[in-house]
């Protein structure tokens, strides 16, 4: 059975359960047809809470549902980009032992529906992503980083044909390192000699298993091979340097770094939203193309969607889309000043004195606004075209 986090699915107080909800071990948090009650058993329900979508030889046979159809009846982003996790994750599991055919098939439908999702609403697939983020979940990142590298590819107005093929890589980096990922992201100290080596190894790895069930896009293929490779010659495997590493590859490698940055490590905390455009800016500047850099920032503005901020009067608010001036995001409130959980989110004005940005915090100190997430941009485009 796969399990499916309920936390994109913007359940709220006083809704009845059309399934039951499971914890990670397939125990019954509550019953299919119970109401949810209160806002302590929806917070628990947000944080520990799955339901079950049937993989899709099982719902064959039986003339049940599949992720495929999961997605089509799912209408939040925030619900199809939980489904679409699960999804990658099944492509990792099964890379080796599933039928070529079966896996890019799988991989084509997440580049479809991510692609949809992008298009739809840029601002909202960026700012849930942030929000929603689990930490060392491959599959999790790997959708970011396909997602990121979209808006850069877009950006620089690469072709359609070209931008799936960079998004397919980056949805495909690390296929090579599956099995050790989260070990090596949480080692703190030195790696070990074993570690090391599936690092260093892993471009050249990824790309390899990709060729042998059938990939043959060499766009794609090189990119994965080139994600570590960096400007100032500092890189691996090659060491290749400058114009030597094709703009596919610089494009997913900065995707890869900022998608990294935001999560925590063994041996630092995750970066807000802010400090990782500042790290690439300033701290890796000359490792990545700065002309790139460049494109990112402007892409995603001082306050990119999903950054959690605090405001004057000492609510917390997120920012949810962006605006031609790059400081003063639309702002939905979500916590007040006494740290209490609003019922629904409520708009702001940066300009206003009492809602002027004072400072950016962890989405991790705030996990509760998790609860909010479908609510934040339906509220906000229902405020956008009423003011229309």
């Amino acid at each position: 059975m796969e399990l499916v986090s309920v936390s994109g699915l913007g359940l709220k107080i006083g809704d009845r359960l059309e399934f039951p909800v499971l914890d990670r071990n397939g125990v019954v948090l509550l019953q299919k047809g119970k109401i949810v009650p209160d806002d302590l058993v929806l917070h628990r329900l947000m944080e520990r809470g799955f339901y079950e979508i049937r993989p899709i030889a099982d719902a064959a046979a039986s003339g049940g549902s599949s992720v495929e159809e999961a997605l089509e009846r799912t209408t939040s982003t925030a619900g199809r980009l939980a489904l679409l996790v699960e999804m990658v994750d099944r492509i990792f599991r099964n890379l080796v032992s599933a039928a070529p055919e079966e896996v890019t098939a799988d991989i084509d439908s997440v580049m479809k529906w991510k692609t949809e999702l992008f298009n739809r609403d840029q601002d909202q697939l960026i700012g849930v992503q942030i929000l929603l983020s689990q930490g060392h979940v491959l599959s999790e990142r790997a959708l970011h980083t396909a997602a990121v590298t979209k808006l850069l590819a877009v950006a620089e107005g690469l072709p359609r044909a070209q931008q799936i093929s960079l998004g397919a890589a980056a949805l495909t980096l690390d296929v090579g390192i599956v099995d050790d990922h989260e070990v090596i992201s949480m080692t703190a100290g030195p790696l070990l000699d074993r570690h090391k080596a599936l690092v260093a190894d892993h471009p050249q790895r990824s790309a390899t298993l990709l060729r042998e069930i059938g990939i043959k896009d060499e766009e794609w293929l090189t990119t994965v091979a080139c994600h570590h490779e960096r400007m100032d010659g500092s890189g691996y495997p090659n060491g290749l340097k400058g114009d030597a590493i094709l703009i596919g590859a610089r494009i997913v490698a900065l995707a890869d770094a900022f998608t990294a940055m935001l999560r925590p490590r063994g041996d630092r905390p995750a970066f807000v939203t802010r400090d990782a455009l500042r790290e690439l800016y300033v701290t890796e500047a000359g490792r990545y193309d700065p002309r790139l850099v460049q494109v990112l920032v402007r892409q995603l503005g001082v306050y990119p969607p999903g950054t959690v901020v605090k405001l004057a009067n000492g609510e917390i608010a997120v920012c949810v889309r962006r605006t031609q001036d790059a400081r003063k995001p639309v702002l939905q409130a979500v916590i007040d000043p006494t740290g209490q959980l609003y019922a629904t989110p409520k708009r702001r004005n940066p300009d206003e004195t009492a809602s002027k940005i004072v400072e950016v915090v962890s989405p991790e100190r705030h996990r509760n606004i998790r609860n909010l997430v479908v609510q934040l941009w339906k509220k906000d485009l229902e405020l956008t075209e009423g003011a229309g």
